[in-house]
């Protein structure tokens, strides 16, 4: 049976760089977003990225599993392309704890959660070393003690993988696969 892999864990814990050490890229479970993209984010590579308009229509459809509104934008995973990821190999995603849960309830014991820790100086560091404004890094490193909260919930599944990242993203994809042993 495939798995969806999801990584959880604080904004700027290095969930998406650790994910993409351990998946290839047609492996990652693309989602939707009304937020403008980064620098070097491409449309249907990185995210969906939509007009508020095109995603409340999503809504209206019921086209998500899960949706959110994060510092103002929203982001969405769609039952259609998570059923064909499945479909085809494991996959991966990169959700809130709340978003995992509402996928966790729709395929069950095909998702896995994965939740990516790291501490509140590193956090910092890396959320102005990739340019987060200073009202955006207050805003995620208020939620980083919520975030950590989650994972009291999520520990009580019993194929959780906790990973730790310090830094050496080397480290942590090898504690991914020590923990699926």
């Amino acid at each position: 049976m495939n798995k969806c892999y999801v990584f959880i864990g604080p904004s700027g814990s290095g969930k998406t760089s650790i994910a993409e050490k351990i998946f290839r890229q047609d492996q990652k479970i693309i989602t939707y977003t009304t937020r403008r993209p980064r620098t070097g984010e491409q449309d249907q590579k990185d995210y969906y990225f939509v007009s508020p308009e095109e995603f409340n229509q999503m809504i209206n459809d019921r086209a998500f599993v899960e949706w959110d509104e994060y510092a103002g934008n929203k982001y969405g995973s769609s039952k259609e392309e998570i059923t064909q990821k499945l479909a085809q190999d494991d996959c991966y995603t990169i959700l809130t704890a709340p978003g995992f849960w509402a996928v966790h309830a729709v395929f069950g014991e095909k998702i896995q959660p994965v939740f990516v820790t790291i501490s509140h100086a590193k956090l910092e560091e890396r959320l102005r070393s990739r340019g987060d404004s200073d009202t955006q890094i207050n805003q995620r490193l208020a939620l980083f003690k919520k975030d950590l909260e989650e994972l009291t919930a999520l520990q009580k599944l019993p194929q959780l993988n906790c990973l730790t990242n310090d830094g050496n993203l080397s480290d942590a994809v090898t504690q991914f696969y020590a923990q699926l042993n």
